[in-house]
């Protein structure tokens, strides 16, 4: 019983907060929505212009445009009301989504409209997501913030499990307008949710201009060897998300499936990741936690080495479970080392140099993704793309001394205080 409940995730913070039950909520149905979002831009762009550089193109402007607007959210979150700062970049997002609804009933659905939706998206989350990240450690008490992670991945992994899953059933039913649609009503409830926040105005005021705010974020995470080599290992993490590039062509040429099966495939990562969330209440009590994110990233990028490996949609979807259960335990590790190693006055900087790490990494891996395809044939592509990660990920075992030897009882504040 002793091991079961190390195991389960630690659900105290849903139990005793109140706020953090309303954010909850809030991101269970944004993402939910954001889950029809992935399966059909990506499933009309194809359908459109017949091509994978499009499909990566579009996904590269929506990185591009969250990695510049991450800042920004860190800048507006140390100066404004978060709670309004996220409220109104979703509500942003929400008539974005309504626009893309509009263009797909279209007779010729409009391919500049697609991008310039990927724009505004990409602003609204990054500064949205920012803003979060900067609000959720003032929710929860310091020892629970694993407990948080863990939760508020698991809302990302619901999200995503569901969302692909059903909207390759709405799309194969009523087109990708309707998955607009039901995206845009989504949230346009995660906007409601989040304005019955209580008010959550920045701690102190900020005497630097937003550029120095930005470099001295930028500062503290090189300065600091735990932090900034967690964020250099988020960074090559998200490298391997650029797999959902691959996806519509893998099941179109070598699974030779159509949007219910695409639907499936995108879904599949999101439930390796929610038996991950599931069994991380562990994650609360690592002692080497720079070790097992290195060993979780090396899961993640085996599982797609085997989704690729055999052209058969079983195997395919099993290995990519096993990325999504690797990256998504990676994922809950390094959110609580981070938080636990970043003082109080940097929060909302380094919850922007996080972002950055995130959509950074998702763009270059999703260009990485489309030259793989460019160079390979469809049915090696998946598999060569999960090999280079393996590479990337030993060579940044041997690189990064203070992931490898972190040991959070010797530099955790509440180590220190629990010896």
């Amino acid at each position: 019983m002793a091991l079961l409940d190390k195991l389960i995730i630690d659900v105290e913070p849903l139990r005793t907060g109140r706020e953090f039950r309303y954010l909850f909520v809030a991101r269970v149905v944004s993402l939910l929505g954001l889950g029809f979002l992935i399966v059909a831009v990506p499933v009309q762009v194809y359908g459109v212009t017949g091509s994978t550089a499009h499909v990566a193109a579009v996904s590269t402007v929506l990185g591009i445009t969250t990695f510049a607007a991450t800042f920004v959210g860190g800048v507006l979150a140390d100066r404004f009301d978060r709670r309004t700062v996220i409220a109104l970049a979703r509500g942003t997002a929400g008539i974005a989504f309504a626009v893309l609804a509009g263009n797909a009933f279209l007779p010729e659905p409009q391919l500049w409209v697609i991008y310039a939706v990927a724009v505004v998206d990409g602003i609204a989350g990054g500064i949205s997501a920012t803003a979060l990240m900067a609000v959720t450690p003032s929710l929860v008490p310091r020892d629970k913030l694993a407990a948080a992670g863990a939760l508020m991945a698991l809302t990302a992994d619901l999200g995503a499990m569901v969302g692909p899953a059903l909207g390759g059933v709405v799309i194969a039913v009523g087109g990708v307008e309707s998955a607009y649609l039901l995206a845009a009503g989504a949230t346009a409830v995660t906007t409601f949710c989040i304005t019955r926040l209580p008010p959550l105005p920045p701690t102190g005021a900020v005497d630097e201009s937003p550029f120095e705010s930005v470099v001295s974020g930028f500062g503290f995470a090189i300065r600091n060897r735990i932090v900034g080599g967690v964020l250099v290992a988020g960074f090559v993490a998200m490298l391997l998300s650029g797999w959902a590039v691959l996806i519509p062509a893998f099941a179109d040429e070598v699974l030779g499936a159509g949007p219910s099966v695409i639907g499936l495939l995108y879904t599949a990562p999101a439930v390796g990741a929610v038996l991950g969330s599931m069994t991380s209440g562990w994650t609360g009590s690592i002692r080497w936690s720079g070790r097992v994110v290195l060993v979780l990233m090396t899961v993640s990028a085996a599982g797609l080495v085997g989704a690729g490996a055999t052209g058969m949609l079983v195997v395919a979807l099993i290995g990519l479970a096993a990325h999504g259960f690797g990256d998504s335990l990676s994922d809950i590790v390094r959110f609580a080392t981070v938080q636990m190693h970043t003082p109080d006055e940097y929060r909302g900087r380094i919850a922007a140099v996080w972002s950055a790490q995130v959509t950074a990494g998702a763009s270059v891996g999703a260009l990485v993704a489309a030259a793989v395809a460019a160079v390979v044939p469809m049915s090696a592509a998946l598999a060569v793309y999960g090999l280079a990660g393996l590479v990337v990920t030993a060579v940044l075992a041997v690189v990064l001394k203070s992931l490898r030897t972190l040991d959070e009882r010797e530099h955790s504040p509440l180590g220190e205080v629990a010896a």
